[in-house]
């Protein structure tokens, strides 16, 4: 399902926005294929400031196949004809969510992040934990 165009209205963290369709109609989006730091993870708000610089009040398409137990769309979310998605990862601010991706684009991206020390890759004082296990870990204390 494409929901095609859509107005930016908030960003909820890196990896979640809201959007009013074209008939005004508010959708929760969850970004497909990657997961950004949580907000109370070290990196989280960054994470989701670097999400606002490129979507923030904007407004963008969206592909959406799909639907998540949250009843968010999981979407591709493309703003001036770039992968928002693929671009948080290449900046840093989200890793390549293993559990869903199939492609290879994405990891690349990620590669060169780490290589290039961008973004959550720069110092070590956020100890990259990638948000899936940070949940587990916080689930199991």
């Amino acid at each position: 399902m494409i929901l095609g165009l859509a107005l930016v209205i908030a960003i909820t963290d890196g990896d979640t926005i809201k959007v009013l369709d074209a008939s005004n109609v508010q959708h929760k989006v969850r970004l497909a294929s990657i997961d950004a730091p949580e907000r109370k993870q070290p990196y989280g708000t960054k994470s989701k400031q670097e999400l606002a610089s490129l979507v923030g009040k904007r407004r963008v398409t969206l592909d959406c196949p799909s639907v998540d137990r949250y009843k968010r769309l999981i979407c591709t979310v493309w703003s001036g004809g770039e992968d928002v998605n693929r671009l948080m990862v290449d900046r840093g601010a989200a890793w390549v969510y293993r559990q869903y991706y199939k492609g290879t684009d994405y990891y690349e991206a990620e590669k060169a992040a780490q290589s290039q020390q961008r973004g959550l890759w720069k110092t070590s004082e956020y100890q990259a934990m990638p948000p899936w296990e940070w949940r587990k870990a916080k689930r199991q204390k």
